[in-house]
């Protein structure tokens, strides 16, 4: 009987909602109307007006002398009751928070309904009209609370059950917020901006852009135990709500400045030994300036449109913020000698670059010719050496010699940590606007249309990507989310509200080309495995060398993109004591990649088009000089990978939801809230077919690997296969 019950409630939520998304920043406004001797006021006139925008809704108390109203907009409300043989009741300044409940408990005078009795509201010390575990972080705490970088997502942080994010810290952009909420995973929990997802779908947990905290009317967090209309996550919410015009305009500009100028020197700095640490003075770093402005207030033109100032509201907010900082790095890097072959710097025991240890003594490291020394580590009288440790020319790889002149030129007279001859300081610049954009409009007195809009761009160059100034990149992510919402106001007793947003997560990764090092002017000519499809025909290789930095092609230029889109609809139905709200909700979302993007399924595998090298000192046992860098000079590679042409794979999915639940007011004292929700998730799959797939007929069920029980390894037994 449970399941039928289950079942026949659900249907019924089907049967009353469109396909929607139902995840409302809306709340609700209740309460209860009693004499002095305690007795219910039934059929009261009860008047709820938005303070900011004039708006009103009218409704009567019950025979229980209850009232209540659903889907009203934050904000806050002045509201009325009067009742024949009773003054009028007049309460202001009652703060409705996002997806909360503003619940009103009041008592009214015997008298003339031409006096009023007016209270001025105060907050509530215990939410008693719904038994989620939630937060609201007020506008008036934003202004007060210094934020580093002024992204209202952290703001997140304050609400017991949180954990990780730091306030101190610099975060002017893309943000996960809290890295778990109540112990759910990142990913697990969800971040809205006005009802609209803002989490990534290409990324673990990472938000779309960041929201404008000037532009940022309150922060909701959602964390254990809400209604279930509330769903889309297992772990916690973060609602962030934008600020919106009201019936007077409102303006003001802004600008937070910090400069390296007004720094002190540093201890560290001053006592440095190495690098010309003042050179680093002379060139502009940590320069931060946020600034920007906003103004809000009704669409007017006097005698024309909106005279009353009540039927149109606008809200625009723009920020910038321009930030350059000193991207450094310093690397062990082959010596000019070492570059034409010569390794005599190797026969000092004492040497930066890689020692040798035998008896517990340092000793020479000496070059062999290849094949001739099984452990260059242990000589015996087979091991020849090669004179002086100088590779004669003609042995020389052309592509090896290449590879090592890819790498910086030393530029340092002393090393710094030890054997890096090599520093570079450069400029990292950064750049990002924000533009919030909102719209109210009351169609009537009963129909209500809302429109948001967060605009993202954030622009940044790389010019020590990989770790060198060879592969410098830029970085673009013009993120946005967009949301409208109708709200219908059916009768005093049922409201819809429908929900339509769009969410795009644009990530484009172009490199300087201008700057990026042509293998071909350093003698790098080696035939490709794939010749097709090279995004950048010359670009150098990776290349990982023992004892040596690494040098690192990288995977870029590329471009992806995140799209969510979600429509929406539930209904809300008062009867008696009674709150009842069914929706069903629809999201369709995906991926866009187009990246060289490989997360190491293989000991070997790379993300580079133009390839990947592996030089070690003992080469697995092949043939080999003893030292990994005398490998490159002579072409002796471990290993070599490469990616071949890039795909373009859109991937996409759909999630439905339905649910049905009720909030029962069953005395003054108990309220009680339940309700159901079910989802069906349809897994991601390629739109263009072209996305790598179990096929069971290749399957051999002899090389399966075993899995450890208890720590999810792999383990390798006989005649299995890792891959």
């Amino acid at each position: 009987m449970n399941k039928v019950r289950s079942l026949l409630l659900l249907a019924v939520s089907l049967l009353l909602a469109a396909t929607a998304f139902a995840q409302s920043d809306l709340g609700t406004i209740s309460g209860t109307f009693r004499d002095q001797s305690g007795a219910t006021v039934p059929n009261a006139k009860i008047t709820i007006k938005n303070e900011g925008t004039g708006a009103e809704r009218m409704l009567k108390t019950n025979d229980s002398g209850y009232f209540v109203t659903a889907s009203v907009p934050p904000g806050l409300y002045t509201i009325t009751a009067e009742a024949t043989g009773f003054k009028k009741y007049d309460t202001k300044k009652n703060k409705l928070d996002a997806s909360g409940a503003l619940s009103l408990d009041a008592v009214l005078t015997v008298g003339a309904a031409t006096e009023t009795v007016e209270v001025t509201a105060t907050a509530q010390a215990l939410q008693t009209e719904s038994s989620a575990v939630q937060k609201l972080v007020t506008r008036e705490q934003i202004d007060a609370l210094e934020l580093n970088g002024r992204n209202p997502i952290f703001m997140a942080n304050l609400v017991p059950g949180t954990r990780g994010g730091n306030l101190a810290g610099l975060s002017f952009a893309f943000s996960q917020g809290p890295s778990n909420i109540n112990g759910a995973r990142t990913s697990d929990s969800a971040i809205m901006y006005d009802g609209a997802p803002a989490v990534r779908t290409r990324s673990n947990g990472t938000s779309l852009g960041s929201a404008d905290v000037d532009s940022t009317q309150e922060v909701q967090i959602l964390t254990n135990s809400f209604a279930a209309e509330y769903g889309r996550s297992s772990g916690g919410q973060i609602r962030i709500i934008s600020k919106t015009g009201t019936t007077q305009f409102h303006g003001a500009a802004y600008d937070y400045v910090r400069n390296a100028a007004f720094n002190a020197n540093t201890w560290t700095r001053n006592h440095q030994i190495g690098p010309d640490f003042l050179a680093f003075q002379k060139v502009p770093h940590n320069v931060y300036n946020q600034f920007g402005y906003n103004i809000g207030g009704p669409a007017w033109i006097p005698g024309k449109f909106n005279d009353s100032k009540t039927k149109f509201f606008w809200y625009w907010g723009q920020e910038w913020v321009k930030y350059r900082f000193l991207d450094t790095n310093s690397q062990t890097v082959p010596s000019l000698l070492m570059r034409q072959g010569n390794f005599s710097e190797l026969l000092d025991p004492n040497n930066i670059y890689t020692s040798r240890i035998i008896n517990g003594a340092k000793v020479p490291v000496v070059l062999y010719e290849p094949g001739t020394c099984a452990n260059p580590a242990a000589p015996t009288s087979s091991c020849i050496p090669i004179p002086g440790n100088i590779i004669p020319t003609s042995r020389l790889s052309p592509n090896g010699i290449g590879i090592m002149k890819a790498y910086p030129t030393p530029n340092l007279t002393s090393p710094i940590n030890a054997n890096q001859f090599w520093y570079a300081a450069l400029v990292h610049p950064q750049d990002q606007r924000k533009d919030t954009l909102s719209a109210d409009i009351n169609l009537s007195d009963k129909q209500r249309l809302q429109f948001r809009r967060m605009n993202f761009s954030f622009k940044e160059y790389q010019p020590l990507d990989g770790g060198t100034p060879f592969t410098p990149k830029y970085f673009d992510r013009p993120n946005q989310t967009n949301s409208l919402n109708y709200v219908s106001t059916i009768s005093a007793t049922k409201v819809n509200e429908l929900l339509i947003t769009a969410s795009l997560d644009d990530v484009y990764i172009p490199v300087d080309a201008a700057h990026f090092l042509d293998r071909t002017t350093v003698g790098i000519n080696y035939p490709y495995i794939f010749p097709q499809g090279k995004l950048v025909q010359n670009r150098i290789p990776t290349v990982n060398i023992s004892n040596f930095s690494g040098l690192n092609g990288g995977p870029y230029p590329s471009h992806s993109a995140g799209p969510i889109y979600t429509l929406a609809d539930s209904f809300t139905w008062i009867k008696a004591n009674h709150t009842f709200k069914f929706g069903f909700s629809f999201e369709h979302s995906g991926e866009n990649d187009n990246d060289e993007i490989n997360v190491s399924a293989c000991p070997t595998c790379t993300n580079n088009q133009n390839g990947q090298f592996s030089f070690t000192d003992a080469r697995s046992g092949q043939p080999s000089s003893g030292v990994g860098l005398a490998n490159v000079a002579l072409g002796l590679f471990d290993t070599y990978s490469e990616l071949g042409a890039r795909a373009y794979t859109p991937f996409r999915h759909n999630v439905f939801e339905g649910f049905a639940q009720d909030s029962w007011k069953v005395t003054r004292k108990l309220h009680l809230d339940y309700g159901i929700r079910y989802t069906v998730v349809v897994p991601y799959s390629a739109t263009w077919r072209n996305m790598a797939v179990f096929d069971r007929s290749l399957y051999d069920p002899s090389k399966a690997v075993g899995i450890d029980p208890k720590t999810g390894a792999v383990i390798l037994t006989a005649g299995s296969d890792r891959y």
